[in-house]
């Protein structure tokens, strides 16, 4: 039966399920764009990583090993773009996803910033310090698509994997910038102390992501960072190194190299969990869109029945929720069990809608501290005028000297400067 001869009360219950497998065929379409997202990160955090060695390095026996990676990560982007191209501009969904495509666009912008750097780094025409800045920008707007994309989810489940793999991301990420440090502090033959600072706010920046990963994470992509982590001895070791060098106390600029291999090593090892989160986002949209779509079809059927029976068009082998044929009379005698079982069906969906909303309010939590840290920094860049860097290390030293969380003591800055 066309269910535009249902009665307006069924037609409004099946598009609201209707409307709810929509928005899940979207998420998984965003999901796949985190995917490709996550990919390029990588390739990029490669291609920063030999190019800070390269410029730190006196010879040019890495210049044909970078030439490598910067194409691998040229690849890597045209296919993002590819699939920006022909899915992620779809503005059919609204105001929901203006964030995630604004975020998108200035992803877009900062990516056409890397030609000109890599011709400069081939050139050896700008520092270390510059080109590693410049990565970062590029590779932090990616994060915030990202970010974005975990902030627009309205699935509890894949909503979770999205936080999982965001500060997964950005631990990797911190480590590529804590590579980077320990490249130059090791070439120069000592850390000053604000690269010893720098070492140890990137350090700890690290655990608290990868704690966060693990509230969320599970199966064999949390089983896989244990493993990881259980190896991580010879890079915990040359932290501690570098923390005990000075102009008095140098190092062999030879254990550069060391350092860069043994946390190569390690971020690559890191991209084996993004890979097993991405499977896992994919097996849970599937799933959830397998699932949503049974339901459907199963009240298509079931209203339809209702509708006929109603209309007297066919006898009516409607179930109500508790298991009684709806011809037969209720046992009390009250009502009637065709209104009993609609209305039924019309609480349990506003329940399970309820209890996703719920679900999804605890799984945001993670997202919601990000976004108070976040707005803390701006406020403290637009007041002062300090470098983002700069604006999270005073957040971090305020939490360090208060005995504060980073989140609590963001709240702090957003009542006194932010006047809320």
């Amino acid at each position: 039966m066309a269910e535009r001869r249902l009665p307006p009360p069924l037609r409004f219950l099946l598009a609201a399920r209707r409307s709810e497998l929509q928005g899940l065929e979207a998420l998984s379409g965003t999901c796949e764009l985190v995917v490709r997202v996550s990919a390029l990160v990588h390739a990029l955090q490669k291609e920063r990583g030999y190019s800070n060695l390269t410029l730190c390095s006196p010879q040019d026996r890495l210049q044909p090993a970078l030439a490598g990676l910067s194409q691998d990560a040229v690849g890597v982007e045209a296919e993002a773009r590819q699939f920006l191209d022909t899915h992620a501009t779809d503005s059919s969904h609204g105001a929901s996803r203006a964030r995630l495509l604004n975020c998108i666009a200035f992803a877009l912008f900062r990516l056409d910033e890397l030609p000109a750097l890599r011709r400069q780094v081939r050139d050896q025409s700008v520092s270390a310090d510059e080109t590693d800045s410049r990565f970062t920008q590029v590779i932090g707007s990616l994060l915030a698509v990202v970010f974005e994309a975990a902030d627009s989810a309205l699935d509890p489940g894949v909503t979770r994997i999205l936080v999982a793999l965001l500060n997964f991301m950005q631990g990797k990420e911190l480590s590529g910038q804590e590579r980077a440090c320990g490249v130059m502090g090791y070439t120069a033959g000592f850390f000053t102390d604000v690269q010893k600072a720098r070492m140890l706010g990137l350090a700890a920046n690290q655990r608290r992501s990868f704690d966060t990963y693990s509230q969320y994470a599970e199966g064999a992509a949390l089983q896989c960072w244990e493993r990881i982590q259980q190896q991580g001895q010879p890079v915990q070791r040359m932290r501690d190194m570098a923390q005990h060098t000075s102009s008095a106390q140098r190092v062999d600029g030879a254990l550069a190299e060391l350092w860069f291999d043994l946390y190569t090593a390690r971020i690559d090892a890191m991209r084996e969990v993004e890979s097993l989160l991405a499977q896992a986002l994919a097996q849970q949209c599937a799933r959830r869109i397998a699932e949503t779509r049974q339901e459907l079809d199963d009240r298509r059927l079931l209203l339809s029945r209702y509708a006929d029976h109603a209309s007297g068009r066919a006898p009516s082998m409607l179930y109500s929720v508790q298991s009684r044929i709806v011809d037969t009379p209720p046992a009390d005698g009250v009502g009637s069990e065709l209104e009993r079982s609609i209305l039924d069906m019309m609480r349990e969906q506003t329940l399970r809608m309820q209890r996703t909303d719920d679900a999804l309010n605890t799984v945001r939590g993670a997202l919601d501290e990000k976004k108070r840290i976040d707005r803390a920094k701006l406020l403290l860049i637009s007041q002062y005028g300090l470098t983002e860097q700069a604006a999270h290390e005073r957040l971090q030293r305020a939490a360090m000297d208060g005995g504060l969380s980073l989140s609590d003591v963001a709240r702090q800055v957003i009542v006194q400067l932010g006047g809320n």
